[in-house]
């Protein structure tokens, strides 16, 4: 190994770097399960892979899945900032790269910038995250926990990407209906995934619609879990070029998010 490199590990089809910078890489081929029937990236797919790269830059500084399951912990996503230059469509290989900046509070930041080969930001993003305790579902300081320091190396944020903004309700045509998360909608820690929101969001559009519109930006608020046998209200609000969805329930909103449309 070209200890300049850092750590490396090679694989195929996809291959893992941490640069010297800080910057975690993987390489994502996108394949059919990944697209619609316009042939583009799905949302949820998007999501899922920016998360799988997260864990696994995680691993890097042992807070891995396994790392934090060990300490009765796990990573909660807070907020997504989320931009769409363009689509990859399929079988375009993506460049990802993500990277954590320094924590505060309690809260985790990390960056991600899919690019394609020319190095063009496709989809680019802003997170925050928290590390919880699994019985007590609370924030925990992980080194209380027994885990090393995390990372607090300064590398780059985003200046247009805010994911603690405000969400602004816009007016339209309100739509609202009731949904008990099923078994497909559940992660390995016992909560509502994040992406199954998406999936649920986009399914509110018909066929017609997707043909015809994109979105171009995402902010996600991640406010409260949904476990099992809850019972959500879903709130979907359509105006020309946003749409806003939540998820409530008795003990409060779960989840919002404000979508612009192209």
């Amino acid at each position: 190994m070209n200890v300049d490199e850092g750590w490396f590990m090679e694989s195929s089809p996809a291959k893992y770097v941490e640069r010297e910078d800080g910057r975690y890489y993987e390489e994502r081929l996108i394949i059919t399960d990944d697209v619609d029937f316009n042939a583009k990236w799905k949302l949820q797919s998007i999501l899922a892979w920016m998360q799988e790269i997260a864990e696994s830059h995680s691993r890097v500084y042992d807070y891995g899945f396994e790392d934090l399951r060990a300490k009765n912990a796990c990573w909660v996503c807070l907020r997504y900032h989320l931009k769409f230059e363009s689509y990859p469509r399929i079988y375009d290989k993506v460049q990802t790269y993500t990277w954590a900046e320094p924590a505060r509070l309690g809260v985790y930041p990390r960056m991600f910038s899919l690019e394609d080969g020319s190095g063009t930001a496709k989809i680019r993003a802003a997170s925050m995250w928290s590390i919880i305790d699994l019985d007590e579902r609370a924030m925990v300081n992980p080194v209380k926990l027994g885990l090393p320091p995390y990372p607090t190396r300064k590398i780059q944020n985003f200046a247009d990407l805010k994911p603690l903004s405000k969400i602004v309700i816009p007016d339209g045509e309100e739509i609202h209906y009731k949904y008990k998360p099923l078994y497909s909608d559940f992660d390995m820690n016992g909560h509502v995934n994040n992406t199954s929101y998406l999936l649920w969001f986009v399914n509110c559009f018909s066929l017609e619609e997707h043909r015809k519109y994109e979105v171009r930006e995402l902010l996600i608020h991640y406010n409260q879990e949904v476990r099992p046998d809850i019972e959500l209200d879903l709130r979907f609000i359509r105006s020309k070029d946003q749409v806003y969805f939540s998820a409530d329930s008795e003990a409060g909103n779960h989840f919002q998010m404000l979508a612009a449309l192209a």
